[in-house]
């Protein structure tokens, strides 16, 4: 590295780095010229980070020794390390990664002398409302949130907010909507969604929809909160809505195949969503499918990005090209875990 990237990569440290926020957002601070700190364990596979420029540092959130020595000198930290699940049968892990991970994030960041703390939270942090429009106004509480992970991102988001208030970090939230686009070298369940529709392998799909945002927007959306967000605020990073049947169309016609030709009424499916648990328990594996599938995909109410456009000049991509970018990168970049499968 540059004399002038080392600076920089001293200035900013990314938690998460190798999940797709994370890679994601390295690769978009490199893009205005700061090769930023990437944090993460001793274990991991840093393959998500090729091509990056960045400056590895060994941390992990449930150590906080190990937290501060990463932050040391920094001057930002874009905290985007998380477990992220629809299974509830995660929860203790989802409280102990996602709260307490945050809770020694943010020590780390006092102790260490850091300026500002970027928290990448989630919309479903939020209380969501019987009907209407789901904005920052909604707060968090924990005991309210829906599921598992909204609860343990409910609980870590009220506890940045606290710290804030306190004066004690000077801290901005994010909050996300459904995360799609490229570089999702983890295969998430909605890359996995991706790939089965790309490849014509779904031939039927739910009724229903829900708000998404493409991933290099959540990146933006990150940096413009860390330059533009007041202390202890929180905003919404999203697209726009779009339904099942609209995932369907865009993912098909990129990859040239047919769409779903049905839609399941979610009145009907939401019976065997309740089966996820079972089939959790005699696999040991997360099911697709589930009652938070369910609970999203019937959302009474839209979400607003209203305050992150106003304030801090959020602008996103349409959501049909982030689909697309998906599927692209899924099908032809070769360290793509669709592509490794093959070479394997």
């Amino acid at each position: 590295m540059s004399e002038q990237s080392s600076a920089a990569a001293r200035r900013v440290a990314v938690t998460g780095a190798t999940g797709q926020v994370g890679n994601v957002l390295v690769r978009a601070l490199n893009q205005r010229g700061v090769d930023p700190r990437a944090v993460v364990r001793k274990t991991s596979d840093v393959g998500a980070l090729d091509g990056a420029r960045y400056e590895r540092a060994e941390g992990d959130v449930s150590s906080l020794d190990s937290l501060v020595e990463a932050f040391r000198g920094c001057d930002t930290v874009f905290h985007s390390a998380a477990l992220v699940t629809i299974s509830d049968r995660h929860e203790t892990a989802l409280r102990k990664t996602n709260y307490e991970g945050t809770r020694n994030v943010l020590e780390a960041c006092e102790r260490a002398g850091v300026r500002r703390l970027v928290y990448v939270s989630s919309v479903h942090a939020l209380t969501e409302p019987s009907e209407g429009v789901l904005d920052e106004a909604a707060g968090f509480d924990e005991h309210r949130a829906y599921g598992a992970y909204g609860r343990s991102k409910a609980a870590a988001s009220a506890l940045v907010q606290k710290h804030a208030r306190e004066g004690r970090v000077d801290a901005v939230l994010v909050l996300p909507t459904g995360v799609i686009g490229p570089h999702d070298y983890r295969l998430s369940p909605q890359a996995k969604m991706v790939v089965m529709l790309g490849q014509g392998k779904m031939p039927v799909t739910m009724e229903g929809g829900f708000h998404w945002v493409d991933v290099r927007d959540v990146a933006e959306g990150a940096i413009l909160a860390g330059e533009r967000g007041s202390t202890g605020e929180a905003y919404i990073v999203d697209g726009e809505r779009v339904t099942t049947r609209q995932i369907g169309d865009f993912v098909a016609n990129c990859a040239g195949v047919r769409p779903p030709f049905a839609a399941v009424p979610l009145k009907l499916a939401a019976p065997f969503a309740r089966l996820a648990p079972i089939y959790e328990r005699l696999t040991g594996k997360d099911a697709i499918f589930s009652p938070s599938s369910v609970h999203t995909l019937s959302a009474p109410y839209r979400v607003s990005s209203d305050k992150a456009r106003r304030e801090l000049g959020f602008a996103p991509r349409p959501v049909r090209v982030a689909f697309e970018d998906a599927w692209k990168w899924l099908r032809d970049a070769p360290t793509s875990p669709l592509r490794r499968a093959r070479v394997g």
